[in-house]
């Protein structure tokens, strides 16, 4: 579940940029000439409207918004015995006691009987994301059109006007709620600081203009984007019309949709080596993060000057600043040594961020404001919203990913923190709205390549693929040696199978049923939006699509379920044969009995692939003494292609590139000369 609104971006994000608009806004912000930037803040989000009734309505996602608004009653009881309980539902009172307050006249002109809604994040010291705030707080961000017809420049004008005038009603406010005061603000302008030496902005400014050489500062980042893909193109012979078409889907989706672009059109024809490579950097989420790759020396450049804008800035809602950066760093300092020691332990995943994130932060001094950032328009009037966040948005991710890995109990003891994973990152993303999702269930005891294979398909297609272990409640598969094959077992060996498979998630299921678990997913209480597409995975073997059959009635109102006749796929078959000669299938039952003879790795090879044979083995309990020493710990993952080890081989000249390996990719550009 995503925020509401749309993306609010990092200037590296807006590629629509050029280098030189990106300097002269930065030397804007080294002057302290940015007018009327604001404290972006770090809590739980909610959209609120007033309808035509008078009553107050909320929003999570885009289906609340398109239902009309959750009502009181459906609001609090959402959030019933969810940790941040208090938070959303206390938070909600005080808004709408203060809200109450103003006239029907004034919310009818604010709110447009309900098709306006104000974004806003509730800040509660006992449910706090990274940032302990003070008090209990919530901080007004905007009001947002979400009525049936387009909004006009002149209706943006009025909407941004009856913000500012509730903004000034409400701002101040105090309501007591549940023994507590909550208070209500519009956004606090922060007073940034000059940097005096001018070293800062001529460091970030040098290493810009170094980065866009290929393309010239009056290139934008989209013509560098393009000028990358283009070189790799080139490199696998890919042909040119397809590149041209694979570039526009890249960076003008919605163009490419209109002109019926698709990664699927663009597959047809195509041997099966550069569909590979157009499934990677067509599909949505691959797309944007290899188009983050490329930019990351950019972002760092920026983020290192964030971070020196903000040292030293104190947060409006923080009362002593020096007191909560001593001790964020403290916990941060107790993060990375926490995941360091699963890396340790196995979980290489863990490392992989740790180390990506202290490349960009440094060192952990550079934590050193009680201020997540910074929020600004520019140019002013434009409605081009941007952040500057410096350390925090390392700190988060190290901080967030420990805390979500079971670090509770080494927190500070004085602080008593109940960890919300709040479901939008942040208060005005939903970036992966609306998009294609592949559920795939299943018990997998144990997962093997045939399923592999299928989670592969879809995710060349989908925007993201989720695979549901389901939990049997009776006895379940066991190997020939008696061992039972959990549901923990399953997910473990999942992992390792697709790792390198950004776009893919394993969960275990709380249902018996695959089949009940899909249902639950993709149904009223699951995570998709309005507007969002789903595929039920399924295999033509047998027409098993079938018992999807009547899976309509089961999806959430507004998500399509594609067609499972259309979107079952075509099982892998072995390399083994039968005695006719024919090619036998995929089965976990047979796989079972190539783990009762674990010394022949070759026939278990069959199922999982040699890299993977001593990281199954492992967590099955079955290790042999043939292990290498590229395995891990038993039970842990293999290390990710692409890393240490397991790098792969250079390429020779006219062999294809796998391009999920990003690091390989970009370095390859660089030899090539594409960048300095």
């Amino acid at each position: 579940m995503g925020g509401v609104a749309g993306h609010m971006a990092h200037l590296s994000e807006d590629l629509s940029l050029t280098f030189n608009e990106i300097v002269s806004i930065l030397q804007k912000v080294a002057l302290a000439e940015i007018d009327n930037a604001t404290e972006k803040v770090d809590g739980q989000n909610l959209f609120l409207t007033v309808d035509s009734s008078g009553e107050i309505k909320t929003a999570r996602n885009s289906g609340d918004v398109k239902k009309g608004g959750m009502t009181t009653d459906e609001y609090i009881s959402k959030w019933k015995g969810h940790p941040a309980e208090n938070a959303f539902t206390n938070g909600f009172k005080a808004v709408s006691a203060a809200l109450r307050k103003l006239s029907p006249e004034e919310l009818e002109t604010i709110f447009a009987d309900g098709q306006r809604y104000v974004n806003m994040e509730i800040m509660y010291p006992n449910n706090p994301n990274i940032i302990l705030y003070s008090a209990p707080n919530i901080v007004l961000h905007g009001l947002q059109y979400f009525g049936d017809e387009d909004e006009t420049p002149e209706m943006r004008s009025e909407t941004k006007q009856k913000f500012t005038k509730l903004a000034s009603l409400i701002d101040g406010a105090s309501e007591q709620v549940g023994g507590e005061q909550w208070s209500v603000h519009g956004p606090k302008i922060v007073a940034l600081k000059k940097l005096a030496d001018g070293a800062a902005v001529e460091e970030v400014s040098r290493r810009i203009k170094s980065f866009a050489g290929p393309v010239g500062m009056d290139g934008s980042l989209s013509d560098y984007v393009e000028l990358v893909v283009r070189k790799y193109a080139d490199q696998v012979d890919l042909p040119r019309d397809v590149t041209d078409k694979l570039i526009l889907l890249m960076l003008n989706p919605d163009e490419a949709k209109e002109k019926g672009i698709s990664v699927v059109n663009l597959k047809k024809g195509l041997p099966k080596e550069l569909q590979s490579v157009v499934s990677k950097l067509g599909s949505k989420t691959n797309s944007r993060k290899y188009i983050s790759s490329v930019l990351q020396p950019l972002e760092v450049a920026i983020s290192d000057f964030a971070i020196e804008v903000l040292r030293g800035v104190k947060s409006f809602f923080v009362k002593d600043n020096d007191k909560e950066v001593d001790r964020m760093r403290k916990e941060l300092e107790q993060s990375i040594a926490y995941l360091k020691a699963l890396q340790s332990s196995g979980d290489e995943k863990m490392g992989e961020l740790v180390d990506k994130q202290l490349a960009k932060l440094g060192k952990i001094e550079n934590l050193a404001s009680s201020m997540e950032g910074v929020v600004f328009e520019y140019p002013p009037g434009s409605d081009k919203i941007y952040k500057l966040t410096g350390a925090f948005a390392m700190a988060n991710q190290i901080i967030g990913r420990a805390r979500r890995s079971g670090m509770q109990e080494d927190i500070d003891e004085e602080i008593e923190i109940d960890f919300v994973d709040d479901e939008s990152d942040d208060p005005v993303v939903d970036e992966d709205y609306p998009k294609t999702v592949a559920v795939v269930p299943g018990a997998f005891k144990p997962p093997h390549k045939g399923h592999l294979d299928m989670v592969r398909k879809y995710a060349a297609d989908a925007d993201e693929v989720v695979v549901l272990i389901s939990r049997p409640t009776k006895s379940g598969r066991k190997l020939p040696n008696g061992r039972e094959v959990s549901a923990e077992d399953s997910l473990k060996i999942w992992n390792a199978l697709t790792t390198g498979m950004s776009n893919v998630r394993v969960e275990i299921s709380t249902h018996a049923s695959p089949i009940n678990a899909a249902y639950e997913y993709v149904g009223d209480e699951g995570p998709l939006n309005v507007g969002d597409e789903v595929i039920l995975g399924a295999s033509k073997k047998d027409d098993d699509w079938k018992r999807w059959i009547g899976a309509e009635k089961y999806i959430k109102d507004g998500v399509k379920l594609k067609s499972p006749e259309q979107t079952a796929v075509k099982p892998t078959m072995r390399s083994k044969t039968d005695e006719n000669g024919d090619p036998l299938p995929y089965g976990a039952t047979a796989f079972r009995d190539a783990l009762g003879n674990p010394e022949n790795r070759a026939e278990i090879a069959d199922f999982v692939g040699k890299e993977n044979v001593d990281t199954v083995l492992g967590i099955l309990g079955l290790d042999t003494v043939e292990e290498t020493s590229g395995a891990g710990a038993a039970g842990g993952y293999a290390a990710p292609l692409g890393y240490g080890s397991a790098r792969p081989k250079k390429k020779k000249k006219n062999e294809y590139i796998d391009i999920s390996l990003i690091d390989e990719v970009i370095e390859l550009i660089m030899k090539r000369g594409i960048t300095k």
